[in-house]
């Protein structure tokens, strides 16, 4: 709950100072306050000129903007504006990572100041976290025109049962992951049980776009296969050579026409 920093807000800002000098967009820190009083930080992107669509651009674990701002050059260069909040307990932001169940309230929030700061369209790309994230936010009211989500998975307790059990012997790990959720519980008032995509995206009418990479380890691709039975309307791309959130860097040409196609005719 505690994701150990691995990006240092200077660094962050080096990255900003560099998407403004080759993209012409102007960029700025940019906070809210959660419902329960917790700040949350992020940049927003601008291209030249202005834009009455935007993306919210959503990290990993353990990440920041930093990994977000990747995404910013394709979106930018096809006329959307960028948001990229930081995940409560990443970053610059407070809290601490509940896996969705206070972040798909905060998403929400980040909507609507991205719709009261100009964007009349406003779509969702998440990585990881960051796409399970989106798509619980989705049963909270979060009206995006459309959403991708990469390498996300279907419940917080099968992913943490997958990934301990990469560690040490499966029964043991699911025995750890118990004793982590009740810990929670108990400690932070926090059910990381809850932290169920699957679930939430079962009655949404949003349009999703599940991308998962084939070779993927750490979150597996039948999460993305159990996101998609949920709801007939997603669709689900697997990506051959793939790793954990690589579908760009596997295929980009593809990816960034998937995407943006996606987005286009929503």
């Amino acid at each position: 709950m505690h994701p150990p920093v691995t990006r240092h807000p200077s660094d962050v800002a080096v990255l900003v100072r560099d998407v403004e000098t080759s993209t012409g967009a102007k960029a700025l820190p940019v906070s809210i306050t959660a419902k329960d009083g917790v700040l949350l930080k992020g940049w927003w992107l601008v291209p030249p000129g202005g834009a009455d669509k935007a993306v919210i651009v959503c990290h990993g674990v353990g990440d920041s903007a930093m990994g977000s701002l990747g995404f910013s050059w394709m979106f930018l260069r096809h006329g959307y504006a960028v948001l990229t909040p930081e995940s409560r307990g990443h970053g610059q932001s407070g809290g601490f990572a509940t896996y969705g169940i206070l972040e798909a309230d905060d998403v929400v929030d980040w909507l609507r100041w991205t719709r009261a700061h100009g964007a009349k369209e406003v779509y969702g790309l998440g990585e990881s976290l960051g796409g399970a994230i989106l798509l619980q936010s989705l049963a909270r009211g979060a009206d995006f025109q459309a959403v991708v989500a990469e390498s996300a998975y279907a419940n917080f307790p099968e992913v943490a049962d997958d990934r301990v059990g990469n560690v040490v012997w499966p029964p043991l790990a699911h025995l750890l992951v118990r004793e982590a959720l009740l810990y929670a519980k108990l400690r932070h008032n926090v059910d990381l049980a809850e932290a169920q995509p699957e679930r939430a995206v079962a009655r949404t009418r949003v349009p999703i776009l599940l991308i998962h990479g084939a070779d993927d380890r750490e979150t597996l691709p039948k999460h993305s296969m159990e996101i998609a039975k949920a709801n007939p309307a997603i669709e689900l791309w697997i990506v051959p050579g793939a790793r954990h959130t690589g579908a760009y860097a596997a295929a980009p040409l593809e990816f960034e026409n998937r995407v943006l196609a996606w987005f286009s005719v929503r």
